[in-house]
């Protein structure tokens, strides 16, 4: 039965279909498809599950308000009075996060709204639970046509996602003598915790959805923190190629005013425009001679090009072809460093 919520999400997930199919025919971009169209997925799911549950608007439907009945007040025992609830707490410390990323990194920031998302629900579900009206039938069937075969497996993909996603940043972060032992610790810790965990059958649920949650706050905590410290540097070898050069062009203006590159290798310029107008990087001498045009591109995209510059080492200059007044810069050729060694007497 189509209840209020189902179709507040169905009509949203046909909402993200439109943007999904506009973002592809309208930016050509694969990625943003993707994204918005397993949103789509996600919420069409979550309404067709609601539709399935068999639960009907509570709220009755009345011609005039002379038709509703009078209200009345019911006083309820001390028993089914509602209980202290921790979800308060978590959202006032899901609101704490969120502030000190806007100071540290946008990292924490996606980290606290993901807090207080899961903070608002617990904070429902105990609201609900908490109704006088909510029966342990009731909850039994929610668990058995909802969150059972919907809402336990998502959410499982959903911690696994973030707690792989938050180790990893922490290895990328320390060295690789410390990546080691960082994995190391937190494999012997993982088996000390299941031993700790199985040498107590009888622990409560409650203790076991505390721990959790402390274990994923502190790791997600842990990633956070590390990616916004910025990851390890990795060492390239020589392969006769340059490593890439980045160029972006935002405000009718490139950022970068001065590429490099060594003559004779192959050059590799991954450019970024982030304007709503034709952008492209070209080489030219200083007399306006072209010596080289790379493929303009439009609206917020990116390009990787590759070329190998022949020219003798100097200075010379990149521009826009479409902006050559105002996106200009200089483009230095260096001379390829000699291999050969010294002879032996």
């Amino acid at each position: 039965m189509f209840n209020t919520v189902a179709k507040i999400e169905l009509g949203l997930a046909f909402a993200a279909l439109v943007m999904a199919v506009a973002a592809a025919v309208v930016d050509s971009d694969p990625g943003a498809f993707v994204l918005i169209f397993g949103v789509c997925i996600a919420i069409a799911l979550s309404g067709l599950a609601l539709t399935g549950s068999g639960f009907t608007d509570r709220a009755p439907r009345y011609a005039s308000p002379q038709d509703a009945p009078p209200v009345q007040m019911v006083s309820v025992g001390r028993s089914q009075a509602a209980k202290p609830s921790p979800w308060p707490l978590a959202g006032a410390a899901a609101l704490g996060i969120v502030g000190i990323g806007l100071a540290v990194g946008h990292t924490l920031v996606e980290v606290g709204l993901v807090w207080g998302v899961l903070a608002a629900a617990g904070w429902l579900s105990q609201a609900w639970r908490a109704d006088p009206s909510f029966s342990r039938r009731e909850g039994a069937r929610v668990s058995t046509r909802l969150l059972s075969p919907v809402g336990l497996p998502l959410t499982a993909v959903f911690l696994i996602g973030v707690i792989v996603i938050s180790i990893s940043r922490l290895l990328l972060t320390l060295s690789r003598t410390g990546s080691i032992i960082a994995a190391f610790l937190l494999a012997l810790g993982l088996l000390v915790a299941f031993f700790m965990l199985a040498a107590r059958p009888h622990l409560g649920r409650n203790s076991l959805v505390f721990l959790g949650t402390c274990a994923v706050v502190a790791v997600v905590s842990l990633g956070s923190v590390s990616a916004a410290n910025g990851y390890r540097t990795f060492e390239h070898h020589e392969t006769g190629e340059q490593p890439p050069f980045t160029v972006v062009a935002q405000g009718t203006a490139f950022k970068e005013k001065t590429i490099t590159v060594t003559a004779g290798e192959l050059a590799t310029i991954q450019f970024k425009n982030l304007d709503p107008v034709y952008h492209n990087v070209a080489v030219y001498s200083d007399s306006g001679n072209p010596f080289w045009n790379g493929e303009p591109i439009k609206g917020v995209n990116k390009i990787t090009y590759t070329h190998t510059f022949d020219l003798p080492p100097g200075t010379y200059t990149f521009r826009c072809d479409f902006h050559p007044s105002s996106m200009v810069g200089q483009f230095v050729v260096e001379a390829k460093p000699s291999t050969a060694g010294t002879a032996a007497p």
